[in-house]
């Protein structure tokens, strides 16, 4: 992947552009048909000239004329001949000589169709780092060893998380299931990925051009350069998702205050903690809302650009319903305030659909917000993600333990005290332990509220430990855990465990608090099978920023963010279904005690 630094904030064309405006596609309705009219004088870009409109038919009918093979064998979308040069050769040589200010300039210029045969190169040569053949032969070999396993590919978990789009873009039935194994390899080599909302349909996009060991080896590059989310490419945690959202409408009210006064004007206020609601989905907006042929113009530019790009989409989206709706005289006093930020969710998402504007018209949308600078988007979406973590650690400091201590049952050991649960559910919890660590009482390592939310913290005091016992209450009130049999340490003992990232043994557990002194506890599913070898034996995983206890299918537990948040879901390893209602969850407390090894 070719550096961004010369270029992030270069926002410029050539000078004295040729007309582009050209309407794209005949649908009609309401005030999308004076749209693009609206929008070029808004900009103050030149009108279309006869020329220009014959000019571009005589394209669009080039390319319609001829139609060669398929791209990738999963798709029927196949080459056809264009007038428009594909200027690839010229794209190499920059990219050779790191000019990747000139590349972005010739990608937004070129308006490539859907069918144009650069496609078949185009983003491989974008993507392309010194590793890019090798991460095609980590994925031939992961896709046989999967292959071998003879079992049907689950789902990733990640894509069951909010704010996740799902188009395939109509892939046929080979593409969907090379899709599918594909995001499930992509989710065995990246652990740390908790909530990838666009994942699935650049990986989608992507397998209509390129076969798949290609695509794989393109998101590895991707997810390789995420130093900073808007000047990296994916989002990989809910964290970041959720400030995306206010990310973008701080980034409306900079840059475009004519569209930030209207959605004030429509939702009823001026609140931007109910604004930011008709933000929520401003990535479906783009991948499942605009046509195919405006998406795959999208991610050209996304691949020189960065997430940027995208969220420059974003805001042309916005951009172009203001103008939409902007003279619209509904009375809208009549709704309550919900109602009138689902309408704006609904004009919004109806103006991606309903888009008349050409490719062409709608990358100069989002290439003329002026002033877009890298830096001050990163400093939004830092300052944005810095407040939903403060809201969760002041929601936990306001949480009083309201906890009543009991009568311990009658145990040779004392019970170890915890802010979570009282001395009964520990009593029951040390019960259920090996008998040979029943004999002393387990002590306290780490407790998030004493020692703080990070990683580094944990892994500091709970490294030393054999065995551990882990109590997470989350926000609202739930409380379960897991009985780990082997040190965490080990996460860092890969080369030992040949390929596997998962450690531990079948003494763990996991369990939930289903009354207020009864935890229900569920152990691995080996235990009590004639064939425990072909029983899933996913313990523990983890590295610096994350932790996992019993996989397969979905994680039991998965903890990210710094200790704030985690996901659990049913788990083939112990047999366990999801162990809170809500399968996100917020932390307010953790506990970490270690077992020792009775004398």
């Amino acid at each position: 992947m070719n550096s961004l630094e010369a270029a992030e904030d270069d926002d410029s064309f050539d000078e004295n552009p040729e007309p582009i405006f050209k309407r794209g596609y005949t649908r009609t309705g309401g005030s999308f048909a004076r749209l693009s009219a609206a929008i070029r004088r808004s900009i103050r870009l030149p009108s279309r000239s006869r020329q220009s409109q014959e000019s571009f038919v005589a394209k669009k009918e080039s390319h319609k004329k001829e139609s060669g093979p398929p791209f990738s064998s999963n798709s029927n979308l196949a080459v056809a001949a264009s007038g428009i040069p594909s200027r690839l050769d010229e794209i190499k040589e920059n990219l050779r000589i790191n000019r990747v200010d000139k590349v972005k300039k010739i990608v937004r210029k070129a308006d490539w169709p859907p069918r144009h045969e650069v496609r078949r190169e185009l983003w491989k040569e974008l993507c392309k780092g010194k590793d890019f053949d090798s991460s095609r032969s980590v994925f031939r070999g992961q896709l046989e060893e999967l292959l071998r396993g003879g079992k049907k590919t689950s789902k990733p978990q990640f894509l069951s998380e909010d704010g996740v789009v799902i188009n395939n873009f109509d892939l046929n039935e080979q593409g969907s299931i090379r899709l599918l194994r594909l995001l499930k390899i992509i989710e065995s080599m990246r652990p740390e990925i908790s909530s990838a909302p666009i994942l699935y349909p650049i990986c989608a996009i992507m397998l209509h051009y390129l076969e798949d060991a290609d695509v794989f080896a393109c998101i590895h590059q991707l997810l390789a350069h995420k130093f900073l989310l808007f000047q990296g490419y994916l989002m990989t945690s809910p964290v970041e998702w959720v400030a995306s959202a206010h990310t973008i409408l701080a980034l409306i009210k900079k840059h475009k205050p004519q569209s930030y006064v209207l959605l004030k004007r429509r939702c009823g206020t001026s609140d931007d903690s109910v604004l930011v609601q008709t933000m929520r989905d401003w990535l479906s907006w783009i991948f499942q809302g605009l046509p195919l042929s405006h998406v795959v113009r999208i991610i050209d530019c996304f691949l020189v650009e960065g997430h940027k790009f995208i969220t420059r989409a974003g805001i042309a989206i916005v951009y172009i319903w203001s103008k939409s709706f902007k003279h619209d005289t509904t009375d809208l006093s009549g709704k309550s305030q919900g109602e009138r930020v689902e309408l704006v969710k609904r004009e919004i998402a109806s103006t991606a659909q309903q888009l008349q504007l050409s490719t062409e018209t709608f990358i100069e949308t989002c290439v003329r917000i002026r002033n877009l600078q890298s830096s001050k988007i990163s400093a939004f979406q830092k300052d944005f993600e810095d407040k939903l973590r403060d809201q969760v650690n002041h929601q936990q400091s306001l949480k009083k333990a309201s906890r009543v201590g009991r009568a311990t049952r009658d145990l040779v050991v004392r019970a170890f005290e915890s802010k979570i649960v009282n001395s009964e559910v520990a009593a029951i919890l040390i019960t259920n332990l090996p008998l040979r660590l029943q004999l002393i009482t387990p002590h306290l390592l780490f407790r998030l509220s004493d020692d703080g939310a990070s990683f580094t913290n944990l892994w500091h005091r709970v490294d030393e430990a054999d065995q551990s016992l882990i109590i997470i209450r989350t926000l609202n009130g739930e409380v379960f855990g897991a009985y780990c049999s082997s040190s965490w340490a080990e996460r860092n003992d890969r080369r030992e465990r040949t390929k596997s990232k998962y450690f531990g043994t079948g003494e763990s557990f996991v369990w939930r608090l289903e009354s207020e002194d009864e935890p229900v506890i569920y152990g691995w599913v080996g235990n009590n099978n004639d064939h425990a070898d072909s029983c899933p034996q996913m313990f523990m995983a983890a590295n610096d920023k994350m932790l996992v206890i019993g996989s397969g299918d979905g994680d039991a537990i998965r903890i990210v963010d710094e200790l704030t948040q985690g996901i659990t879901s049913g788990s083939q390893t112990f047999g366990s279904p999801a162990l809170v209602e809500e399968r996100t969850f917020f932390i307010d407390q953790l506990e970490v005690f270690g077992v020792s090894t009775g004398s």
